[in-house]
């Protein structure tokens, strides 16, 4: 016997090693293939993105540079009205230096700057092929022989699409009555506009000056820039996202060893020892049919020793021949009594056809107005030990329900005891109207209310709340199955202190 034992043990070790083994190959295989997938994804997402920089860098520089370009000559053409208004007013004075004039007014109109490390614009004259460079400084004199040399290199690309062969200084000595410009992004980047004098007067002379702005590609680090700290973002974000799926690809081989053997456990004692469960099961239904019996007992037997008393009590007063008032009011209470005793029995014949599934609805047209009233004449004054008002507001033109009244009636019961048994000195509200096609009915109270610990058991079969000590605790339940028959939908709405609205849909 132990042999067997020991081989049986042996054999489960042996199953679970395999189980084990077959589970860390899973999970290695899974983390190749994850690993292969991230660094294919990550070389995927660098080029794109450097793909994606690149294209972004080409379409936003052409744009920027033509706005540049045209700002540029729309300021060249305005400098150029202005120094002729300029050299108009300086024209009686012998022996001016227009050139020198136009320079000095230069500098000033745009702001020229050679001891700024942070100006980027420069400007010039050309004449007899010689470029002199505004201010007249030699790294001035550099950026220009600079862009001259880069724009030259760009002309002959295309030189058909440019004057006499593609030459810079050959656009520069052709004469022409607008502003021109062009621009180059290689290099530093240059951007450059120029005009003549005599464009804007004839008088004076053929003086051909312009503006260079330099080092236009500054931004094109920032776009790159950019682009790279979006790639290791979006890097960053792939390889956390690995991580976690390789967390929770492990969490989950786990989770499913975990619950096979806790499933495995649990169906091993449920089917080795059936009859535990149903023993329970039987001792629960026995303890809540025990509770509801003693109860239902305790709610009987009150009403009764009551009417016990009064008709005692009532019979000694006849027999002395007392007041037949006092007789009446006890009779009244007698009558009282047997009304709540029978609810509570109706109640309960009302629980077991819902339980048995012989509840039948006889629904017909029914009108709501003097359904309620009939049933507070009936039932209000005896049920009412609390001195409490009752206000009922209905519309004449209510239209009426297909529903069956005595079902119905048993609602209205059942909503109007609990709100007197919970309100003492206050006012009960019914009230009626129609919502779309459903006609709304409201019982409101202004009692104790119900608390939040209650509220979401309120209509279990036998529930009678923590603070309520009286009644079967099958109202409500009997109340939900009848609304719900017809169609229609009933909750509640509570404040402790403040009182209780029950609403009820039915449809018209």
């Amino acid at each position: 016997m132990k042999k067997e034992i020991s081989k049986s043990r042996a054999l489960r070790r042996r199953l679970l090693s395999v189980l084990l083994i077959c589970l860390i190959t899973i999970m290695i295989i899974f983390v190749s293939v994850f690993d292969i997938v991230y660094k294919s994804s990550t070389n995927i997402v660098t080029s794109h993105t450097s793909k994606i920089a690149s294209k972004t860098v080409d379409t936003t520089a052409h744009g920027f540079y033509q706005v540049t370009l045209g700002n540029l000559q729309l300021s060249l053409e305005s400098f150029g009205t202005n120094i002729c208004t300029v050299l108009g007013s300086l024209q009686d004075i012998p022996d001016i230096d227009q050139e020198l004039v136009l320079e000095t007014h230069m500098m000033d109109f745009f702001n020229i700057d050679a001891s700024n490390k942070g100006n980027d614009v420069i400007g010039f004259t050309y004449s007899n092929g010689e470029f002199h460079s505004i201010p007249s400084e030699p790294e001035c004199d550099r950026i220009i022989q600079e862009a001259v040399e880069t724009i030259n290199i760009e002309y002959a690309k295309e030189p058909s699409a440019h004057y006499q062969g593609g030459s810079f200084q050959s656009e520069l000595e052709q004469y022409t009555e607008n502003c021109m410009g062009t621009y180059t992004m290689e290099g530093q980047g240059f951007v450059c506009a120029w005009d003549h004098l005599n464009n804007y007067n004839v008088l004076y002379p053929d003086i051909c000056y312009g503006i260079i702005m330099f080092n236009q590609n500054y931004y094109k680090g920032l776009i790159n820039q950019i682009a790279a700290e979006q790639t290791d973002s979006l890097l960053g974000e792939m390889n956390g996202l690995f991580q976690r799926s390789i967390y929770i690809m492990v969490a989950v081989i786990a989770g499913v060893l975990i619950l096979f053997i806790v499933i495995s456990v649990i169906l091993s004692k449920k089917l080795s020892d059936p009859i535990v469960s149903e023993h329970d099961m039987l001792v629960k239904v026995n303890e809540m049919k025990t509770t509801f019996l003693s109860d239902a007992s305790h709610e009987l037997k009150t009403p009764l020793a009551t009417m016990s008393g009064y008709a005692q009590n009532a019979e000694m007063e006849l027999v002395s021949g007392c007041d037949t008032a006092a007789v009446h009011e006890k009779l009244k209470r007698i009558s009282s009594e047997a009304n709540r005793m029978a609810l509570m029995v109706t109640q309960i014949l009302d629980a077991t056809r819902i339980e048995e599934g012989r509840m039948v609805l006889e629904p017909a047209p029914c009108d709501i107005d003097s359904l309620v009233r009939e049933t507070v004449e009936t039932y209000f004054a005896v049920l009412n030990k609390n001195n409490n008002r009752l206000a009922i507001r209905i519309p004449i033109e209510l239209p009426k329900v297909n529903a069956d009244s005595s079902r119905l009636q048993r609602v209205f019961v059942n909503l109007v005891s609990n709100a007197l048994k919970h309100t003492k000195n206050g006012t009960i509200l019914i009230k009626a109207e129609e919502e779309e096609n459903f006609i709304k009915v409201t019982v409101m109270d202004t009692g104790s209310g119900i608390s939040e610990e209650d509220m979401p058991h309120i209509w279990e079969r036998y529930y009678k709340g923590k603070h309520s000590e009286t009644g079967t605790g099958l109202g409500l339940y009997i109340c939900k199955f009848i609304i719900e028959s017809h169609g229609g939908k009933i909750w509640a709405e509570s404040e402790v202190g403040k009182g209780t609205s029950f609403m009820f849909t039915l449809p018209v």
